[in-house]
């Protein structure tokens, strides 16, 4: 796990609430692959913590979900799932299955990182609009 970055640790000593962006694989995938790829993934996926199918490839918590934890931020929504998604405190753009090599691979790092900066930037337009 990485260490608060310089911006999150202000955010916190200033009141203001920190912005998480993820990327990764199934480590730290929550629900991408499903909202990707349209994956169904029922129980026993989720029973532990949620007492749901969630998406993940796991029964509880994830990493990252404890970093939000400690951040007192709502776990970050999967930057594919377009329906209940709350992008107010960052994205997770983390895909089970991705890798940095080959390149070919669905949702690889590179493809995560241009979703990143189309995210961004089109964040960046509502905002110039007026829009939140």
């Amino acid at each position: 796990m990485m260490p608060l970055s310089l911006h999150q640790a202000e955010a916190v000593c200033t009141g203001r609430n920190p912005v998480v962006f993820n990327f990764g694989d199934s480590n730290s995938d929550t629900g991408g692959v499903a909202a990707g790829l349209g994956n169904r993934f029922s129980l026993p996926d989720g029973r532990v913590f949620f007492h749901r199918a969630t998406g993940r490839l796991c029964d509880g918590r994830l990493i990252i979900d404890f970093l939000c934890e400690s951040l007192n931020t709502t776990y970050l929504s999967p930057y594919l799932e377009a329906l209940g998604s709350n992008f107010s405190n960052g994205a997770n753009f983390a895909i089970s299955g991705s890798s940095t090599l080959p390149r070919n691979v669905p949702f690889a790092l590179y493809i995560q990182i241009e979703q990143f900066l189309h995210f961004r930037s089109r964040n960046l337009e509502l905002i110039d609009q007026g829009q939140r």
